[in-house]
């Protein structure tokens, strides 16, 4: 019975970090798209997205092992959208068990309009 009960809570912690993993991939994205989405130009924005990813996931206590942050889609432009996807490849070795993997690569990605009537360089 104890065997099934630890294979049971190992599952669910499990479970657990996936969801919050998962979670914090998804605010990341919405924090570098927003950040991006207030600058003046393309390169700033770029500069300011990846930051605020990174300090989001490092925020959160769990920083990634890597992490990417891409612009691909991005219409940087008055009444445009940034488009920004990150990729985070999480350590999960403190629950690996009873199937489940020792690292995983979550992405998401978020879109955030630029405001209709801001004027950009």
């Amino acid at each position: 019975m104890a065997t099934v009960l630890v294979g049971f809570i190992i599952t669910v912690v499990g479970a657990g970090r996936f969801i919050d993993s998962r979670s914090q991939v998804d605010d990341a994205a919405y924090a570098a798209a927003r950040a991006a989405s207030l600058e003046q130009n393309v390169d700033a924005a770029q500069i300011a997205g990846r930051e605020a990813a990174q300090n989001s996931l490092t925020d959160r206590g769990k920083a990634c092992t890597q992490m990417t942050v891409s612009f691909a889609g991005t219409d940087f432009r008055t009444s445009g959208q940034v488009k920004v996807t990150v990729t985070c490849h999480a350590n999960l070795s403190d629950v690996v068990g009873f199937g489940l993997p020792g690292s995983k690569d979550f992405t998401a990605t978020a879109v955030v309009p630029i405001e209709q009537y801001r004027r950009l360089p």
